[in-house]
């Protein structure tokens, strides 16, 4: 029995030990939890605390878009209308195209007139020419006559003059 006994006493100090064993790993494996979860306290609290220092930053955003916000509206507002006056335009500039289109003929006929007209006013600018050096020349004798005629009509009105005094006297002699 005494045998027995210390097989026995043997028995739980080997199970005993196996117990102390066990329980200190699964306190190593609780303590890296516990150390993991402090970290991860710390993260969530850091976490926390930035969210915080972000929500104290949310009331002034909040005013700035409540006072921001109309002015988006009007922004929108102009934007609607450019885009209206745009298609007004797109419309306008349409119809400007097609009468451009329709006036493409008749401006060619136009342009094609010109330029005859210009062949002949340039054929005729060598005549024309001509007539302005004839038209000169005539100036010239005109220049010089004109004194001769004044001369001829002073010699004209003396010889009147002198005629109507003669009819006026009687005839002597002849």
């Amino acid at each position: 029995m005494f045998r027995l006994c210390w097989a026995i006493a043997l028995a739980f100090t080997i199970a005993l030990l196996c117990g102390i064993l066990i329980v200190t790993r699964d306190l190593s494996i609780t303590n890296d939890i516990f150390k993991d979860g402090v970290n991860q306290a710390k993260t969530v609290d850091k976490t926390t605390n930035d969210a915080l220092s972000g929500a104290k930053e949310l009331p002034p955003a909040n005013a700035a878009i409540n006072q921001g916000l109309p002015e988006v509206v009007g922004v929108l507002n102009s934007l609607t209308r450019a885009d209206q006056t745009l298609g007004d335009l797109g419309t306008q500039l349409q119809a400007l195209g097609d009468a451009l289109k329709s006036a493409d003929a008749p401006l060619g006929g136009i342009i094609d007139t010109g330029a005859s007209a210009t062949d002949q006013a340039n054929a005729a600018a060598v005549p024309a020419g001509q007539i302005v050096h004839t038209l000169a020349d005539a100036d010239a004798k005109v220049q010089a006559l004109a004194p001769l005629l004044d001369q001829s009509l002073a010699l004209g009105q003396t010889i009147d003059q002198k005629l109507r005094i003669a009819l006026i006297l009687p005839v002597i002699g002849n």
